[in-house]
């Protein structure tokens, strides 16, 4: 079953990693993607550009495509990046989650209801 690991973290800490801190943070990164590209379970992952580079579609009154800048939610966290796997069970996909750094980020474990390969 395919599954996102969708990670939700805050620009701001981020942004003032160091880069010692950011490559540590990457090491896990790192070795889900090798754990799961070795087992056959990787599909693709995307670490996204920050919010300030995001425009949003959506539709004005009329129907007509309508572009603004930024994301559409106004949260506290951002949408920062995602795994997208095929494991064997949901809870495969939950230890992978939690493999990944989460003292300042939260993973959403979600079922992908498509997908092709």
């Amino acid at each position: 079953m395919k599954f996102a690991l969708l990670i939700y973290g805050t620009e701001d800490y981020n942004k003032q990693l160091s880069d010692e801190q950011e490559m540590e943070m990457l090491k896990l990164h790192h070795a889900l993607q090798e754990t799961t590209v070795e087992k056959e379970q990787f599909i693709a992952s995307a670490r996204l550009e920050w919010t300030d580079t995001a425009k949003t579609v959506s539709a004005d009154d009329e129907g007509k495509p309508l572009v603004t800048d930024g994301p559409f939610a106004e949260t506290k966290e951002q949408f920062l990046g995602l795994y997208l796997l095929d494991c064997d069970t949901e809870d495969d996909a939950i230890a992978y989650a939690a493999s990944l750094p989460l003292k300042h980020h939260k993973i959403e474990v979600r079922p992908v209801g498509w997908c092709r390969n």
